[in-house]
């Protein structure tokens, strides 16, 4: 899959949302407000997520992915 970072202008973006439980969403937060600039939390979801396709891309993880306890992406 290739995909083209850092070249994109925002209006080629396409947005969508997301649900976080309360403690995800609290550590993004922070993340967020310790870096100086600040970030904001759509920068670091899509920082995240781009780490996450690349790592898939080079067949360093593989679907299902396990989260914790157990639990996988599907729940």
């Amino acid at each position: 899959m290739l995909r083209h970072r850092g070249d994109e202008k925002m209006s080629e973006k396409v947005r969508f949302s997301v649900s976080l439980d309360p403690m995800t969403n609290a550590a993004v937060e922070h993340l967020a407000r310790r870096h100086k600039p600040e970030l904001s939390k759509s920068y670091i979801v899509e920082f995240a997520l781009v780490r996450l396709l690349d790592a898939m891309d080079a067949k360093q993880l593989t679907l299902p992915l396990v989260l914790d306890a157990g639990a996988d992406a599907s729940h």
